[in-house]
Formats: structure tokens, C-alpha cells, sequence
């Protein structure tokens, strides 16, 4: 397909430009705009400052009544959002007068949707990671250090056909499964990761097989909005500067598939559809006929073949991963016929890896730790003086193999929290360590939970950034990195599978009440202090 087809102005980012104006009828029109943005941050927030981001965009969202979804992590801000056309755009341009950086950001926006695409309420996740791949915080490859380009879409379009070249699709491959780039002969060649989560793209990324179909190609990468790609392109950059093999370059489409479906509305080398995270489901080529997309259809019903590419009803795959992920739990596809049958199970569906039976690559890559700068310990916190560097807050991202946990039942045994925070592999879990009020000595909710390696803590953090916090007895437990523990406990220490409340308890002790105490007696003026 020529370049005569596209769109070219609709590849252009709105970075450091005018948001687009609202519809002319936005005033007395009931249809909804949606947004979406990220917005990466180096160096990354302090803790101070990302606490204080999160408040100043809860604020935003509430004052524009915006809706939708966000994660906010030390590295930056990820938002899928929904209001007015009008209080959209004050929404985006109040980001961009409150912090500079969010002149940066390609806000891309798409007005006229129905009311029922709307979001019904805003929510903003606290994140280790805006994308979880299990590589916060001082293990995270530099984005502005990384030697990747952007490229605009019309420019990604004529790459597609160039020899020696590969396009990775950073997507899950449920994703993957109902639309993909289709490269004409001999062009670029597609390479799908066959990922279920994100937390698996750095193992695939480290193995010897992939670095040898990408050891001296041109190597392109894409994502549904182009977050995915930012973290991914810069690891690939890292890993190629520490391997043995190299590339003739890294690119990454600028606004990812979202930005490219746009600018070549008839569909240019793009097949089937979009996925997306948002209540529109899929996006597909705006002028691409109805007859030529069904015959694109390569998906199937996971219960009668038949060919198939709607993800509804929230039904997941029931196979068996090795551990710590245990269930796989990806959407599946499943027809409307075979979903209304009287005798359907949705407790025995696969996806088509589990029917395959693959298992992804384990070893997750050894990077080089950055730098202070680099990881965001200085310079991010507006609020510190010039010159001086802000305290640092206790951090373990990457570097432990501890966690914390709080929330927890007073009625809680060992066994319970090995099997929620690694299910399929609780032996993962070495030592339960609960926590104790120094003064009282009494069990208020906390613990400690040591992991055998610092990637099984890792891959669980990972799992929960992605899946929400795990749930024991009804309750979301908040769980979160530690400080490996020094001094190590005597090698006398024995675990009590069960909270034993009293001078002789056996566990950690606090200077304070830990998060998880009773809020009648937190609010006593105790704040919480770890001593160890």
C-alpha cells in the first residue's frame, strides 16, 4: 500500500503543541472523549514527589469530573480516561501547567464516542512500575540514555518493507491473537514473543534464540499506545551494548498502533484489530470495508474453532504454569453460541499456549544497576533545596528478596500467606517473619515474607502490579519491597506458623504501631517507624 493512502498529519504527536480543538458542538453534545497518555519520568519522583503527584492528579480528575483508569509509579504516569470533550483538554493542559514535563506527552484523543464507552469512576493505582516488567526502580533501562528512535508512522510504514529487518509485536499474545502487523513479501519479518504478561518480555528479550534472530537486523517494535515499547526498546539497547550480538538499530512507532491505524485509516500493513484496555474493546481501521476485515480473521473460538475475534464476559484460561504464576489466567476467546450453550464450562478453557503447552524462557536478564541520577534519588523532588540531595527513602525495588506485607488478618497462619502470594510454588516463600508493636508486643497485621531468590520476590511483585493486591479471609493485603534484613536473623530463629501475641513472641518488633493497626489505636499519635 503507498504512503499516498496515509494520513500524515495524523501521525504527528501533540507533544509541545496545541491539543486539537474540541468538536464544534462539544457545548450541547452528550458523546464522550477518551484519552490516552503516559508520561515517563528521569530522573524518577522521590517518594515525596510521587506522593504528591498522585494527590494533585486525584484533584485534576475530580475538579475536570473525569473518569477512567491510572497507574502512577516513580517513573512517571499511564492514564485510559473519559469525559467531555472540554474537560478533557483541561484535564491535559492542568497536567501540563503543573509539572513541564507533561509538555512532552502525546496526549491522543478521540472524541464522539457513545456515552456507554464512558468510564463510571476514576481510579489511580499506586504502581512499582507503569508497565510491569519486573524491572523497577534501579534495574530500569535509562529511556534517555537508550539509542532507539521514535519513528512517525508514515516513516514505520516504508521500514515494513525493507529486508533485514524484524518487527516484534511487545504485545501479549492474546493481544496478538485478533490483529497484528502484516509486512509484505519480502519485507521485515514478524516475531511474536508469545507472551501471556509483560513480566515476560525481559526473559524472551535474554535468551540466546531471540538474540540470534535479532543479531544484525534492523529491529522495529510496536504496542497498542507506545508505553510498552518505551521500556522495551531501551532494554534491548542495554542488553545489546553487554551481549554478543548487534542490531542495525532499534525503532518504535511514535503513538504506537493507536497513532499508525489513524494516519493509514484503510489499514496500510496493519491486519485484523486493535485490543484495547478500554470500553471501546477493539479499535479497527476507520475506512476498511466490513467484508475484507472478517476475511482477516486468523482467531478462533477456543471451544469450537470456529473462527472468532471478541473478547467478552471476562472468561480466562485455566492452564498450569510452572511457579511462582501457577493459573495462567489470560482472556480466551469463546463465541457467543458456545458461550450461551446450557452445557458450557468455563472452568476448562485454554488458551492456545496452554493447548501448545509452551513454557516461556525463566532467566530474567542481569542489568547493570544505574546510577543515582539515574534511578531518580536526586534532582526529582522540587521540594528539596538547591544543591542538597533529598533523603532517600527505604527502598529495596530489585534489590531484595524480602517483601512487606500489611492488612493482614489478626487470625492468619504462615501457610495461608505462602499460598496467596505464590500459589503455585509456596515453598518459594523461606521464612514468614510477623511483626510485633515493640511497646505491647501484640500482632496488629504486618509481616515479612523472605523469598528464596530476589527474582521470585521480583516475579511476584510483578504479578501483583498487574493483577491488583492479592485478597487473604476477603481483605487486600498491601504488599510491597523491604530491606534485606540486617542483621540477618540467628540461625536459632525458628518460624511460628501463627502470630503469638506476648513478650516471647518470635518475629520483628516496631518502634510504632505497623500499617494494618487497628485505626483507633494508629491514631494516637504513633507513626510507623521500622527499626530493622
Amino acid at each position: 500500500m503507498s504512503e499516498a493512502t496515509a494520513v500524515p498529519e495524523m501521525a504527528r504527536s501533540v507533544a509541545h503543541r496545541e491539543l486539537p480543538p474540541p468538536p464544534l458542538n462539544a457545548s450541547n453534545d452528550r458523546s464522550v472523549t477518551l484519552v490516552l497518555f503516559y508520561q515517563y519520568i528521569e530522573p524518577q519522583w522521590t517518594e515525596k514527589a510521587h506522593k504528591e503527584a498522585i494527590k494533585f492528579v486525584n484533584s485534576l480528575a475530580s475538579k475536570h469530573s473525569i473518569c477512567g483508569r491510572g497507574r502512577c509509579a516513580r517513573e512517571g504516569l499511564n492514564c485510559t480516561l473519559t469525559g467531555s470533550a472540554t474537560a478533557v483538554r483541561a484535564f491535559c493542559n492542568g497536567l501540563r501547567s503543573w509539572n513541564p514535563v507533561f509538555l512532552e506527552t502525546d496526549f491522543k484523543l478521540t472524541d464522539g464516542l457513545p456515552r456507554a464507552q464512558a468510564f463510571k469512576a476514576f481510579t489511580l493505582r499506586k504502581t512499582e512500575e507503569l508497565v510491569a516488567y519486573g524491572l523497577a526502580g534501579e534495574r530500569a533501562p535509562a529511556l534517555h540514555a537508550s539509542r532507539a528512535q521514535h519513528v512517525e508512522a508514515v516513516d514505520y510504514h516504508a521500514m515494513m518493507a525493507q529486508p533485514d529487518t524484524v518487527i516484534v509485536d511487545v504485545r501479549n499474545a492474546y493481544e496478538s491473537a485478533i490483529g497484528h502487523f502484516a509486512p509484505p513479501e519480502g519485507g521485515a519479518e514478524l516475531i511474536d514473543p508469545k507472551m501471556r504478561n509483560s513480566h515476560e518480555f525481559p526473559k524472551w528479550l535474554n535468551s540466546k534464540e531471540t538474540q540470534q534472530k535479532l543479531d544484525g537486523k534492523k529491529v522495529m517494535m510496536y504496542c497498542t499506545g507506545g508505553i510498552r515499547c518505551e521500556r522495551a526498546t531501551a532494554l534491548l539497547d542495554q542488553l545489546e551494548q553487554a551481549a554478543d550480538f548487534k542490531t542495525q538499530g532499534v525503532y518504535m512507532v511514535r503513538g504506537g498502533i493507536e497513532r499508525y491505524m489513524r494516519t493509514f485509516p484503510e489499514g496500510g500493513y496493519w491486519k485484523g484489530k486493535n485490543y484495547l484496555f478500554d470500553r471501546r474493546f477493539e479499535q479497527k481501521p476507520e475506512k476498511k470495508p466490513g467484508e475484507a476485515l472478517r476475511k482477516e480473521v486468523e482467531s478462533f473460538c477456543c471451544v469450537c474453532r470456529e473462527p472468532w475475534d471478541q473478547y467478552r464476559g471476562q472468561l480466562q484460561c485455566s492452564g498450569k504454569l510452572p511457579p511462582p504464576v501457577g493459573t495462567c489466567g489470560v482472556p480466551v476467546l469463546v463465541c457467543t453460541s458456545c458461550r450461551q450453550h446450557p452445557e458450557f464450562d468455563d472452568t476448562s478453557l485454554l488458551c492456545p499456549l496452554c493447548e501448545e503447552g509452551y513454557v516461556p524462557p525463566q532467566e530474567m536478564p542481569t542489568l547493570c544497576k544505574r546510577s543515582t541520577d539515574d534511578a531518580g534519588q536526586r534532582g526529582s523532588d522540587p521540594s528539596a533545596p538547591d544543591g542538597k540531595k533529598p533523603r532517600k527513602a527505604p527502598d529495596a525495588r530489585g534489590d531484595s528478596n524480602r517483601l512487606f506485607l500489611g492488612g493482614l488478618p489478626y487470625l492468619v497462619d504462615a501457610t495461608s500467606v505462602r499460598q496467596m502470594l505464590s500459589p503455585g510454588n509456596p515453598s518459594a516463600v523461606t521464612r514468614v517473619e510477623w511483626v510485633y508493636d515493640k511497646q505491647t508486643t501484640v500482632f496488629y497485621g504486618s509481616a515479612f515474607a523472605e523469598f528464596d531468590s530476589i527474582e521470585a520476590a521480583a516475579d511476584v511483585m510483578g504479578t501483583i502490579d498487574m493483577a491488583g493486591c492479592p485478597k487473604l479471609k476477603g481483605r487486600k493485603i498491601k504488599v510491597s519491597f523491604a530491606k534485606a534484613r540486617e542483621p540477618p536473623l540467628s540461625p536459632d530463629w525458628q518460624e511460628s506458623e501463627r502470630p503469638v501475641n506476648g513478650s516471647s513472641a518470635p518475629g520483628t518488633t516496631v518502634g510504632a504501631l505497623p500499617v494494618g493497626a487497628p485505626p483507633a489505636v494508629r491514631s494516637q499519635g504513633m507513626h510507623v517507624r521500622f527499626d530493622d
